[in-house]
């Protein structure tokens, strides 16, 4: 849609939405992998590090048994142990800390791309209401120009009938004319003989 500028330039409206949305969906696919491929590193460096406390706690506990084979057991876990579940705890903890990190990194990339579509719509809504403000502005100009044509159709209309008037009293004035000149000529002809 185009429209004239008050400067009479032509102006053209915003085309290239499908444009601005490709972009969002490649900017969105971006973080989604980047995000994926952090997921993915994190999720491998966890599974290493559980194979390798698990390690050293087998080993651990191998080596406390072997010390330990004479003690009975009362029931409470060993030092190992509880290290083992205190590490696990801090594993689970920093998986918690982790997801939480990347829903806030997931939730800021969506109020970003929001930010981004809603100052688009408020450019957009501007622009037409621009768009708007021309074409009442343009409505308004035509209608002082019918009105001014429709006072002096009025003016002439009314002259015309003026004339029309004027036309039809000279008409009626010719036709007395004509009449007496006849009339006159009659009576030199009767006269003459």
């Amino acid at each position: 849609m185009s429209s004239y500028s008050p400067s009479g330039a032509r102006r053209r409206t915003h085309i290239g939405h499908g444009v601005e949305e490709r972009v969002l969906d490649k900017i969105g696919r971006d973080a989604e992998e980047r995000m994926n491929k952090k997921r993915q590193a994190r999720e491998e460096a966890r599974q290493v590090r559980l194979e390798q406390l698990e390690k050293q706690i087998i080993a651990n506990d191998e080596a406390s048994y072997s010390l330990n084979d004479a003690k009975p057991t009362n029931g409470t876990m060993s030092p190992s142990r509880v290290r083992l579940k205190k590490e696990a705890n801090v594993i689970v903890n920093n998986e918690n800390n982790e997801r939480l990190q990347d829903k806030v990194v997931e939730l800021e990339d969506k109020v970003q791309r929001a930010m981004l579509l809603y100052s688009q719509l408020d450019n957009e809504k501007s622009a037409l209401l621009y768009e708007v403000d021309l074409l009442k502005d343009e409505l308004e100009e035509k209608d002082q120009i019918l009105y001014q044509s429709q006072r002096e159709n009025k003016e002439l209309i009314s002259e015309v009938k003026a004339l029309k008037r004027t036309l039809e009293g000279m008409q009626v004035t010719q036709k007395h004319l004509k009449d007496e000149i006849a009339h006159r000529d009659q009576l030199i002809k009767v006269r003459i003989f």
